[in-house]
């Protein structure tokens, strides 16, 4: 169990970082214009778009700009947390990683539905998505399971409080 927990941890950390990074160079150009951005980033964006064929982040559909607003103020900060969290080992952690979880699997539900519904994804858009579909589930998961970091065994806990007798 120990093994899996850290391999765990350790795919949520990396996506954590990845998303804390992904969202201020890459999603970012949803919802800002495309002048704050430098030029080199805008066309990294543009590349994405004709590689994968994603034609969310090209046509920029509302429902879309609405699932980056949710992920530019509730999923972004989260990422941080988690990613801090897990590195530091809070117990705060687990209740971040749910709300992280929870938050991008109905995002992703959204989107998926979108691809796979439309039919007009591409293997590869799918497969670019799939990530963050287990992110979600894996996240959900960790936080609704105590860590191994944070058990309590019952030598480690004090004495019960007695009273004095007079």
């Amino acid at each position: 169990m120990g093994l899996i927990s850290i391999l765990v941890d350790g795919f949520i950390l990396l996506f954590s970082v990845l998303l804390s990074l992904a969202f201020p160079l890459m999603d970012s150009q949803t919802i800002a214009p495309s002048y704050l951005h430098p030029s080199f980033l805008v066309e990294f964006k543009q590349q994405y778009e004709r590689d994968y064929g994603d034609y969310l982040m090209k046509e920029m559909p509302p429902f879309f700009v609405g699932l980056v607003w949710v992920e530019a103020l509730f999923l972004w900060p989260l990422a941080l947390l988690n990613a801090y969290g897990i590195l530091s080992r809070k117990k705060w952690v687990r209740t971040t990683l749910i709300m992280a979880g929870v938050g991008s699997g109905v995002s992703m539900a959204s989107i998926m539905s979108e691809l796979l519904g439309s039919g007009r994804e591409s293997k590869k858009l799918v497969q670019m998505y799939s990530p963050f579909v287990v992110f979600a589930i894996l996240a959900t998961l960790r936080g609704l399971f105590p860590p191994r970091y944070c058990s309590i065994s019952a030598s480690n806990a004090p004495p019960p409080a007695q009273k004095k007798r007079v």
